[in-house]
């Protein structure tokens, strides 16, 4: 994706056919900074600071173990001169791109095992919290509205009045 701006984003975003370029890679996302700055991991297990850029801002929203593209071009200069900041979010992958791309060989092994482990551990906590929750929740019944006249029970009445 290059140049444009917010005006060709919405487009690159929808791509499906994505491949790693040069000096890119995928990296998932460890924590959240502030402004601007996102904690980042690597396929060897490393974190890293990476700029998710202006652009992106109010069109895309990331979240703790979401994963994205990163191009690291600059990361071993970065460390060089001392500064903290070494790679910069290029692109933000979606749950169907990140289905699509863990079946192809691009994909770091080391993200493998922790998808799959995140994947069924929602589906665990979501069967227990069907299980847990329950519609009363350990409060009292309601009692019924004595100030409001429900109409289901004046059209049956009308209907049975008209059967006879």
């Amino acid at each position: 994706m290059k140049g444009g701006g917010r005006k060709n984003l919405k487009r690159a975003v929808e791509e499906d056919n994505f491949t790693l370029e040069q000096g890119q890679s995928i990296m998932q996302v460890v924590d959240l900074r502030g402004s601007n700055l996102i904690q980042v991991m690597d396929a060897k297990g490393e974190n890293s600071l990476a700029i998710f850029p202006a652009k992106f801002q109010k069109s895309m929203w990331i979240k703790r173990g979401n994963f994205v593209v990163v191009d690291e071009s600059g990361r071993e200069e970065a460390v060089e001169s001392g500064r903290k900041v070494g790679c910069v979010v290029t692109k933000v992958l979606y749950f169907e791109q990140v289905r699509v791309l863990q079946k192809s060989a691009e994909w770091p092994e080391i993200f493998k095992s922790i998808a799959v482990e995140s994947s069924k551990q929602d589906i665990v906590s979501q069967i227990e919290e069907d299980k847990n929750s329950s519609d009363d929740d350990g409060l009292p019944p309601l009692e019924a509205n004595t100030n409001r006249v429900n109409p289901f029970q004046m059209e049956t009445e009308s209907d049975s009045d008209t059967d006879s």
